[in-house]
């Protein structure tokens, strides 16, 4: 159907559009026709309205026609400013993957892999007894699997685990944007991919297996941790949740229990991040002060449409609830805030519910809205049909990512502080991934990454 419009505009303002012109005005108008629930008919009469186009010659018509679908595309960020067109991001359009494995919930993984040198180690004999059926295959290297085995990205959510001995990626700086304020957070990175399914997460665009990583050799993170510690040698904040949930397969791994008994009283504080409420090894341990359980939270109704197979938004702060009445530490994360219409609303209303159901103050918040590199959006776009949110008014930025502008941010960020200080003064907030211009909008607004990383770790 797009390819019978290239026809119809090009009768309608008579002319004729090349290769690359068709593919930028194909994208503006699939674009608006998703974000508006319009159709394409009302988009172009609509644009038959500016009759600047039919006076101007044939290649300034695609210059203007593609300006008013920018604004038409842009709304919000048109009405402030004069939109960059370099900004803009217009890829080929690609169809959905036909095949695209979908989580599910529960997580019952179809065959396991295990590494020869990983046999009857401690976690091939928890998934056997939690899977007594499981169909198992012993593999050389996890490396030799992937060169032999080739990747498409509809296989991402393939159910399928490999246990392996990690080498390597012990203990990493969290990946800040270059030119952006860091925390100086530090990732435990304990495994690879999640059996959650979130229609924003960045794993989609880096990803080149399906399936989760799952590391067997626990004593050797430890004792590379110590070493590393050695040499750093201050206080600092760690954690397991950057490239998987810490606590969705805890049941299955059994990590948080070994991992709270090793960083105990420690001079660093340790996070569990997840989206999961299963926490049945956290309230079965003992806890420490250093020792926090932090929530990733978004509206009920982003939580239904983009964080697939995660539990609900209740269920995460009941969980939270339980966990700081255990008198362990807890914190929360509002990362990604997606900007809907509406979002005001629903956002301050998450708020409420935080701090109505758990008692403040947590070690910290964190607040991020919705980012990611260009290819993402695509990924995103062929494995989650239904998902609008890549259609919001999201540029390219500085850092090459695709961002909602300065103006947008500022305004999310001076509104969530507002919401969170209403009920909490006490509690850390900070931002993640951003400049120190959009840092001025916070009621701590800090210049550098040595006083941010202070604020949080001697609070």
């Amino acid at each position: 159907m797009l390819d019978g419009l290239k026809q119809q505009l090009e009768a309608k303002f008579q002319f004729r559009l090349n290769k690359n012109q068709w593919k930028d005005i194909k994208r503006l108008l699939y674009e608006i026709n998703k974000r508006n629930n319009t159709n394409y008919d009302t988009i172009i009469n609509t644009l038959g309205k500016n009759t600047s186009i039919l006076r101007a010659n044939g290649r300034n018509k695609f210059f203007i026609i593609k300006r008013d679908l920018i604004n038409t595309r842009f709304p919000i960020t048109s009405s402030k400013e004069t939109i960059d067109t370099k900004k803009v991001f217009l890829s080929e359009i690609r169809k959905p993957y036909p095949k695209n494995y979908k989580c599910s919930s529960p997580f019952e993984p179809e065959t396991i892999y295990i590494e020869e040198n990983t046999k009857g180690s401690y976690l091939e004999k928890r998934l056997k007894d939690k899977f007594p059926n499981i169909n198992i295959k012993t593999i050389t290297y996890y490396s030799n699997y992937i060169k032999s085995h080739k990747f498409s990205q509809d296989e991402l959510k393939k159910p399928i685990i490999f246990i392996v001995k990690e080498n390597w990626d012990f203990i990493k700086p969290c990946p800040c944007t270059k030119g952006h304020l860091s925390c100086n957070y530090w990732i435990f990175n304990l495994g690879m991919g999640c059996p959650f399914d979130c229609s924003y997460c960045f794993l989609q665009a880096y990803s080149n297996f399906p399936g989760i990583i799952l590391p067997s050799n626990l004593d050797d993170f430890f004792n590379k941790f110590d070493d590393f510690y050695k040499k750093i040698n201050r206080k600092i904040r760690i954690g397991t949740g950057e490239f998987c949930d810490s606590l969705a397969l805890d049941d299955i791994t059994g990590y948080s229990p070994q991992l709270i008994d090793f960083f105990r009283n420690k001079n660093v504080y340790f996070e569990f991040k997840t989206k999961s409420d299963n926490i049945e090894n956290i309230l079965s341990s003992k806890p420490s002060s250093n020792i926090i359980i932090s929530w990733s939270l978004n509206p009920q109704t982003i939580v239904e449409e983009e964080e697939k197979c995660s539990v609900s938004l209740e269920k995460r702060l009941i969980a939270a609830k339980k966990v700081q009445d255990k008198e362990f530490s807890v914190a929360f994360h509002f990362d990604p805030i997606i900007h809907t219409p509406g979002w005001e609303n629903a956002y301050k209303n998450v708020v409420n519910m935080l701090y109505q159901r758990i008692q403040p103050p947590f070690m910290w918040i964190s607040l991020g809205t919705l980012r990611g590199p260009r290819q993402l959006k695509n990924v995103a776009e062929r494995r989650f049909e239904q998902s609008k949110i890549f259609y919001g008014e999201l540029l390219i930025g500085k850092d090459k990512k695709l961002r909602y502008p300065k103006f947008i941010r500022k305004q999310i960020y001076k509104n969530m502080v507002k919401w969170i200080r209403k009920h909490d003064t006490k509690t850390p907030i900070y931002l993640c991934m951003e400049d120190e211009d959009i840092w001025s909008a916070m009621d701590k607004p800090f210049t550098s990454s040595k006083e941010i990383e202070k604020y949080l770790v001697n609070p």
